[in-house]
């Protein structure tokens, strides 16, 4: 049970990262579309800001333990950008499947509700090593 808390307090508090994170990526990407960038290209530069961005943060509150933020690296990084970009693929192919029967608008929905899980666990298992310390600080017990 002190695993399901430790994780729901990490889901919650990613879930609030992403808020913030959805922030600036919708702002960036705006700002590159509003100064006449392509949309797909301003996308892949709202995610190329939002998603260090998304890992310094998470860092700092989400796998935050006892002894402080998490810390970073660049083989970190790399682990965690190659878990969200394989989120992205995921999600665009839930995207490409279920839009057809559900509309895109539920489709992305659910793609986004899956995908939130393999991003907080590939974070906590790969790239911040949540067996050795629980989100928000709290310190696991053998």
């Amino acid at each position: 049970m002190s695993r399901f808390k430790k994780h729901g307090r990490g889901l919650f508090l990613f879930g609030l990262v992403g808020v913030a994170n959805t922030i600036v990526d919708f702002s960036v990407y705006s700002a590159c579309v509003l100064s006449g960038v392509a949309p797909a290209l301003a996308n892949i530069l709202a995610f190329g800001v939002t998603n260090p961005f998304s890992y310094v943060v998470n860092s700092r509150v989400t796998f935050r333990g006892a002894a402080g933020p998490a810390p970073l690296s660049l083989k970190g990084y790399g682990k965690f950008c190659a878990a969200h970009i394989l989120s992205l693929a995921i999600s665009t192919g839930l995207v490409f499947w279920l839009a057809p029967l559900i509309g895109p608008f539920l489709a992305k929905a659910f793609a986004i509700a899956v995908t939130v899980f393999i991003n907080y666990f590939a974070s906590a298992f790969l790239v911040f090593r949540a067996g050795e310390e629980g989100p928000a600080g709290k310190a696991e017990s053998p």
